[in-house]
């Protein structure tokens, strides 16, 4: 019995596995999206106080990833 749980569990794993893809570094989407979410964040939000650095780093992420997430969908 507990040979037959043990493969049952391997056999449940491999499952699990991810099928292989292409390697996020090839694909330039995402680095384009970012270095753009950059520009455009760095010259809404100026200036150099603890709040507004953070303000820019919310902003890095939301809009890099509102960018790469409609990239994806065409």
């Amino acid at each position: 019995m507990p040979r037959w749980i043990l493969a049952v569990v391997l056999i449940g794993a491999a499952g699990v596995l991810p099928a292989p893809s292409t390697a996020d570094a090839q694909d330039k989407t995402l680095v384009d999206c970012l270095n753009e979410a950059v520009r455009s964040c760095d010259a809404d939000f100026e200036g150099n106080d603890v709040y507004m650095a953070a303000v820019r780093g919310y902003c890095y992420m939301i809009r890099g990833t509102i960018c790469y997430a409609s990239k994806e969908v065409q």
